[in-house]
């Protein structure tokens, strides 16, 4: 791998009359296929139903060890109750738990979506509403007196990092394609994908000159992170209480609500075993645990294997990230490979 991968964001003109309405962001072949387009390794990725089942797990454990992003979780997150304001989805009824997990994890993966698979206005408004949102969530970190704001260049650049690593790993350890077991991609393809998802950080207002672009360049900046990963006092017993709150049922449960919240918890666990080894200790896991949750990692991939059936596939995640959403993803790849054609 080398570090003078070029980025490869497809460079086609948006059209001005491509703009739409906020919620239709499928890409029009007729003017513009966006920032990435069917050829990138994005699509290629994001497009395994495996990954938008699994990528805002993953992301959120590589991104829990940087004491900021602790501190943005404790602060802001409605599903912490150490959050304050209890802002966004807390409605002042202890019955909603200050949000569910299920809600938690749907914005997770849907925010980013218009960026992948929209085109490319739908991908700048997408950006702006994602600046916007997370504007307010700043403060101090009460264990050093540091101040942290989750807009910062560094604090972007991160997380841009982390969704497009959290999408690769779920990809690289749950897409099952026929009856082979889910493989690493080719290291070429890797620094690719790389290359492409840096337009998620400049859009995000990152400078392209500070993103990693190739598997290598990634590696490298996450040891140059790792002066951030401490423990903010708190994190993990307030983890650990968020987590049981939403075992705890209350009048606003279902037996649907309380199942769904339960499996995107055992999925949760599940993600420790893709992330990297190093990763699962600074989450305080000890190496005994590795053969367990290589255990764990195997028993699941069947289930992961059903989603190769499409009624199956579609079905789950139509319900995880909404149809509207699942429909955009189908709309653009239809676009997509009509133009081809």
């Amino acid at each position: 791998m080398t570090a003078e991968a070029t980025p490869a964001p497809r460079t086609t003109t948006p059209s001005p009359s491509v703009a739409g309405p906020s919620s239709t962001w499928a890409v029009d072949s007729d003017h513009d296929l966006g920032y990435f387009g069917p050829g990138s390794i994005s699509w290629k990725v994001l497009s395994a139903p495996a990954v938008p089942l699994m990528i805002a797990q993953i992301t959120h454990l590589l991104e829990a060890p940087h004491v900021d992003f602790q501190s943005v979780l404790l602060d802001h997150d409605p599903l912490y109750p150490t959050n304050p304001k209890r802002q966004r989805s807390w409605r002042g009824d202890p019955a909603t738990k200050g949000g569910r997990i299920t809600d938690r994890l749907r914005r997770t993966v849907v925010g980013p979506l218009p960026i992948i698979f929209g085109d490319r206005q739908a991908a700048r408004r997408c950006a702006g509403r994602l600046t916007a949102y997370h504007r307010p969530m700043r403060g101090t970190n009460t264990d050093d007196g540091q101040p942290y704001a989750a807009v910062n260049t560094d604090t972007m650049l991160f997380a841009a990092v982390t969704i497009a690593h959290g999408a690769l790993i779920a990809y690289e350890r749950y897409a099952i394609q026929g009856f082979n077991r889910p493989r690493r991609l080719p290291d070429d393809q890797r620094d690719q994908f790389f290359a492409e998802t840096a337009e998620l950080a400049v859009l995000m207002g990152v400078p392209r000159e500070q993103v990693p672009v190739t598997a290598q360049q990634v590696a490298d900046y996450y040891r140059a992170q790792s002066h951030r990963y401490r423990t903010r006092e708190g994190y993990f017993r307030n983890q650990l209480r968020t987590a049981a709150s939403q075992l705890r049922w209350t009048p606003a449960d279902t037996v649907v609500t309380m199942a769904a919240d339960i499996v995107l918890l055992a999925t949760t666990f599940l993600a420790y075993g893709a992330i990297p080894r190093p990763c699962r200790r600074q989450h305080h896991i000890p190496a005994v645990a590795d053969p367990l949750l290589a255990l764990v990692y195997v028993a699941s991939l069947p289930i992961f294997a059903l989603l190769q059936i499409r009624a199956i596939g579609t079905t789950i995640v139509s319900a995880f990230i909404g149809a509207e959403n699942a429909d955009g993803i189908r709309r653009s790849q239809w676009a997509a490979s009509a133009q081809m054609r």
